[in-house]
Formats: C-alpha cells, structure tokens, sequence
C-alpha cells in the first residue's frame, strides 16, 4: 500500500529525472487520495495521452530500478492494460491513452480536477465522475468499493457520467454503457448505494439502441 506522502516522493523522483516537461493523468486510487477519498492504494495509476511521453517515464522508472511484472493475475479483461512497474512494495502502472475498454477523451481532459507539477512531471487528477466510470472499465479488486465510496461521500453530476457513456460508444468503446450499467445496478444492489433512476433508465436505453446497433453491423464491441 502506498499514502499520499509516498506516491508525492515517487513523482518527486520522476519530475527531477526526466530531462523536458511530461504531462501524466492521474486516475484511480491514486487521483482518490487528491480527492481525500482515499488514504491509501495498492498501486499508482497514470495515463498518458502519447507514447512518447509514456516511453520517457518508463526508462525514469527503470533507472529508478523499478521492474516489469505480468499483469495477468490483476486485470479481467486483457485488451489495453498497463504496463506494470515495481520496486519493493511500489507499483506503477502506466496506460497509453486507453485504459482497458475505456478511451482518455477529450471531455476528461476538459473535466480535470486539479493540476500537480513535480519539477518535470506535471499531473492532471481526473475528476471524481471520471474515476467512477474508469473504475467499470478496471473491475480490479476493490473498484466497486472504491466507487462505492464516492458515490457517498461526493455530490456526483450523473450527467457527466451518462454523457461520458455515450461518448465513449461514439469513439469505440461499443456497448460501454452496458457495462457502466451493470457496474452501477451492482453498486445498488451489493453496495447499497443510492443511483438515481432515471440515470439507470437513460443508461440501459442508450444501451440497448448500442446493442442493437452492433448486431446490425455484425458485431458486439468495437475494438482495434
């Protein structure tokens, strides 16, 4: 596990390696704990939206003798996961643009919370509708309790996260409302958390019209 005092010396160390300004988002348990959602996490989650920049903190990393290691065991669903750096107890992973079915879009970028700068390293948190809707695209371990406690604790615009559903089914993602879907109707059920209705409403509609759009085109989800 890894506190915010802890995560802020690793993007000390990366800032002051890396030679020209790289920008990072920061997601998950990591943009939790900027939230104060969170007082700690099993791992720290970046997002670049290029590879060069992805590249340039990977050899940082590696300099800093943090090692690959297989993300086999952590992630369901196999398309598009990080990479997975490690030293010690620390665990990095690193995602280019898409983050399993779910794509950086340009409305995320627009929505970012709050901006860190680490020497070189200058990190965009993702706002707290963002990091629910990524925890349905991770379904690792502890995302549901993890969006479970925003949904509490946060006074969430569920327009934002409706109309990131739909752009996300405009940019490739396919079904991703049917997943967001069922990942809130499990939240209700399991976590008891409060969803409104009509957001579970316009969720399985838009749903249903992706649905039947894909069969018309031969498919289920879209993927490159």
């Amino acid at each position: 596990m890894v506190n915010l005092k802890e995560q802020e010396s690793i993007f000390k160390l990366i800032g002051e390696s890396l030679k020209e300004k790289t920008e990072a988002f920061v997601i998950g348990g990591s943009a939790m704990m900027y939230h104060g959602a969170k007082n700690v996490t099993k791992d720290i989650d970046l997002v670049f939206s290029n590879k060069k920049d992805k590249e340039k903190v990977e050899k940082v990393l590696k300099d800093l003798k943090f090692t690959p290691k297989s993300t086999k065991l952590v992630y369901i669903k196999k398309k598009n996961v990080p990479l997975l750096l490690q030293r010690d107890n620390i665990k990095i992973d690193l995602f280019c643009k898409r983050i399993i079915c779910f794509e950086l879009s340009q409305k995320m970028i627009e929505r970012v919370a709050a901006v860190y700068e680490f020497n070189n390293l200058i990190l965009k948190i993702i706002s707290p509708e963002d990091i629910i809707v990524l925890k349905c695209a991770t379904e690792r371990p502890g995302d549901r309790l993890d969006a479970a406690e925003l949904i509490k604790n946060f006074e969430i615009n569920w327009d934002i996260i409706v109309d990131e559903a739909v752009a996300q089914g405009k940019i490739g993602r396919g079904i991703f409302s049917v997943f967001l879907y069922d990942f809130l109707m499990e939240l209700k059920e399991d976590f008891k958390v409060e969803i409104p209705k009509q957001v579970l409403k316009n969720l399985m509609e838009i749903g249903e019209k992706a649905i039947l759009k894909a069969r018309k085109e031969g498919i289920l989800v879209r993927e490159e």
